[in-house]
């Protein structure tokens, strides 16, 4: 009798337990970022077979001359896959996303030894269309492009560096590693 209840036991767990079509998660960083100081790295999830969610930190460090720039900030989006054949996170999408980043610029005079500090934060909003292909062995390429709008704050302003708000492009490529 154990025997019949222990078999009937599995038979029920493997029955409700659905397969995984595909990967279902990808980490992903943008390797041009690094020509601009900055580095992110994303986080997506397969929240069903249309939809998906992505994180993505960021670290900006930039140092030349008597000039250091440091910036954190933390990106979100949503993603609508659009694909029949293919289920979340790969193919087409569309998808919303927002970011916010702050940080600080110093910049030292060499003649005289000063320096001055400057607070930056921004805040951005995109609409998005892409395309994500996940390759055999895990392999993931992302690429993307839209249209955001984009407001920077600059505190402690003496330079006389503005504020600015306004529309501009938003591009995305990023490689990495799906499972």
């Amino acid at each position: 009798m154990k025997k019949i209840l222990a078999a009937c036991a599995c038979f029920v767990l493997v029955a409700t337990v659905k397969a995984q079509d595909g990967p279902k998660n990808v980490v992903k960083i943008n390797p041009l970022g690094i020509f601009f100081g900055s580095a992110s790295v994303a986080y997506e999830r397969a929240l069903s077979e249309k939809s998906s969610i992505v994180i993505a930190p960021s670290f900006g460090y930039i140092k030349s001359g008597g000039s250091k720039y440091t910036t954190f900030g933390l990106a979100a989006e949503y993603r609508f896959y659009l694909s029949q054949s293919k289920s979340a996170p790969a193919g087409w999408y569309l998808g919303p996303g927002a970011s916010f980043a702050s940080g600080s610029a110093k910049t030292t005079d060499s003649f005289n030894g000063t320096s001055e500090k400057v607070s930056v934060s921004g805040f951005s909003a995109k609409g998005i269309v892409g395309h994500q292909w996940l390759f055999n062995g895990g392999f993931a390429l992302d690429l993307n492009a839209g249209i955001q709008y984009f407001s920077l704050n600059v505190k402690d302003n003496s330079e006389g560096i503005g504020n600015f708000n306004g529309i501009l492009p938003a591009l995305g490529f990023a490689v990495g590693y799906s499972f």
